[in-house]
């Protein structure tokens, strides 16, 4: 399986270039710079395997492209080559420093992974051709654009074993590009010449291609590349059975929607919650769905970094028979379930580890098979009866969200009697110790507001799955608005429901699916209870804001 099996680490090091003064052109260029800003960062990012702050145009510009430099921007090609320079590595000054930096992370991590960051020849020839020049190439031009690819391979192949002579342990190809090819065409423009360049090293290799993959999976493991990394537009419960147990599935947290945008404590619980799916597969490796931005804040890189290696580590003990469980709903077997969940019990695994990446793994990777049309209704119906079979066998070891007041009342609204996503919800929410009011299918306004005063609730979450139902919303929503209730939020879902219906409604959000509304009414538990923090403890308060 190789040595990438159960790593954690983002792709790259750029936001290493915050840890010095001078800027990232300078970065570019100078060895004991770049060493510097590799070597602060990685003291900082236990990461498990490391890479050289790389940037995408390096091969172009040694083939001739000319490149535009900046302190507080990547590298970009400014000009296509006018003529091709066939390089030697050693004799080009920007290669010549990457291989430095890697001795130099060779001497002060000696027991780290250490990665090359190559990129492919159909992303090369289009910034030394022009991208959209190359692409029109494939059609109307293709023996020329070959001829261009022969010789961006060769540049690929002569620098990647430069790096990994100079000390990398892993061949790592980033060909960005090539998702643009019809998938018909990948193979012919892009695939057959990475199965060239990876098969110059018998070690641990990667091909990391950004965007939505999906329909060149095939392509990409006939590559020969050991580890397929894949962006974080890509949902891995759906494309996880298409991926060989001796290839690595590496991914995919959003770099830059969870990882420099979120908090600390945000990025934890992403992460959390993305091992909760995929660490019980014994081919996963933790890494972000594309490299972090050099401004991605230290601490949330941190954080991601740390978080998953602990969760990991919890899982690690556990993967094998929470896999089965895993299996066994997904197959839709409610026996097997139920025969399943009460040995994992017996042998002391977590309710919420159960519930987590057992029992919810199933639902999800239904839900996300189902997104891509991979299966349909019945089969999930099927599943969806598997996991309550099994969760019934945990209803005693989950009390919280039948004890004290309710904080949060769902219900399905009135004319809809669906509730497979509402009781999903409900079990989640409960699993993480929520106590949760539901009012079941068929719901009308007063329900829901004779609900919200009688407990005091802070969130309410209604459930449309018809057309019919969805139009009930909006009137819903008023009524809480106008018999005071506007402090409430309200959060909309179900089938019939997208995120433009609940701004169109008035909805305070929207749950695509159960993992997420439990996220948000988390979120919005969490600044509640600090608001009343603050009313209760005001000198505190005004101590912050002065």
């Amino acid at each position: 399986m190789g040595t990438l099996h159960g790593l954690v680490f983002p792709i790259n090091a750029l936001p290493g270039c915050q840890l010095v003064k001078e800027g990232i052109d300078r970065i570019s260029f100078d060895a004991d710079v770049k060493s510097e800003a590799v070597i602060r960062y990685y003291e900082r990012v236990d990461a498990d395997l490391l890479f050289y702050f790389s940037d995408i145009v390096i091969q172009a510009e040694a083939m001739g492209a000319k490149i535009k430099f900046a302190p507080d921007a990547m590298p970009c090609v400014s000009e296509t080559a006018q003529e091709i320079i066939s390089p030697s590595p050693s004799r080009v000054g920007r290669m010549e420093v990457n291989a430095r930096v890697l001795r130099r992370l060779a001497g002060v991590f000696p027991h780290k992974l250490r990665s090359t960051l190559v990129y492919g020849p159909f992303t090369v020839a289009g910034q030394v051709a022009g991208e959209q020049n190359v692409l029109r190439a494939t059609i109307d031009n293709p023996d020329e654009l070959e001829g261009l690819l022969e010789k961006t391979l060769e540049c690929a192949i002569d620098y990647g074993r430069y790096l990994l002579d100079a000390g990398a342990d892993v061949l790592w190809v980033s060909d960005p590009l090539s998702a643009l090819l019809p998938p018909e065409l990948f193979p012919r423009f892009a695939g057959d010449y990475l199965a060239r360049l990876f098969a110059i090293y018998p070690g641990p290799t990667a091909l990391h291609i950004c965007g939505d993959t999906s329909a060149m999976i095939e392509g990409m493991i006939e590559t020969g590349a050991r580890g397929i990394s894949f962006d974080q537009c890509m949902n891995l419960l759906a494309v996880e059975d298409r991926v060989p147990e001796n290839i690595i599935i590496i991914g995919n947290l959003d770099p830059v929607e969870v990882v420099e945008m979120m908090n600390t404590e945000q990025v934890a619980a992403q992460t959390a919650d993305l091992v909760s799916m995929m660490g019980i597969k014994p081919n996963f490796a933790l890494s972000t769905g594309c490299a972090l931005p050099p401004s991605t804040p230290m601490d949330n890189v941190m954080s991601f970094v740390e978080e998953g290696r602990s969760r990991l580590a919890l899982l690690a003990p556990h993967a094998e028979d929470l896999a089965a469980l895993a299996a066994t709903v997904h197959k839709g077997d409610r026996d097997g379930a139920a025969t399943l969940v009460k040995r994992v019990l017996n042998r002391r695994i977590p309710a919420r580890s159960i519930i987590g990446s057992g029992l919810m793994r199933a639902v999800r990777k239904a839900s996300a098979r189902y997104e891509y049309r991979l299966c349909f209704l019945p089969e999930v119906l099927l599943i969806v009866d598997a996991f309550y079979q099994g969760y019934k066998c945990l209803e005693t070891k989950i009390d919280a969200g039948r004890e004290g007041t309710p904080q949060i009342v769902l219900g399905t609204v009135k004319g809809d009697f669906h509730e497979i996503g509402k009781d999903l919800v409900r079990i989640m929410l409960e699993a993480n110790g929520m106590r949760v009011l539901d009012l079941g299918v068929n719901v009308d306004g007063a329900r829901f507001t004779e609900a919200v005063r009688l407990f005091g609730v802070s969130v309410v979450g209604l459930s449309a799955f018809t057309t019919a139902a969805r139009r009930q919303l909006s009137g819903i929503i008023d009524q809480f608005r106008q018999e005071g209730l506007s402090h409430v939020s309200i959060l909309v879902g179900g089938a019939a429901v997208s995120e433009k219906v609940a701004r169109d409604v008035g909805a305070n959000g929207y749950g695509r699916d159960a993992v997420e509304a439990v996220k948000m009414i988390e979120n919005i538990l969490k600044r509640s209870r600090a608001s009343n923090d603050d009313r209760k403890h005001p000198e505190a308060f005004s101590s912050v804001k002065s």
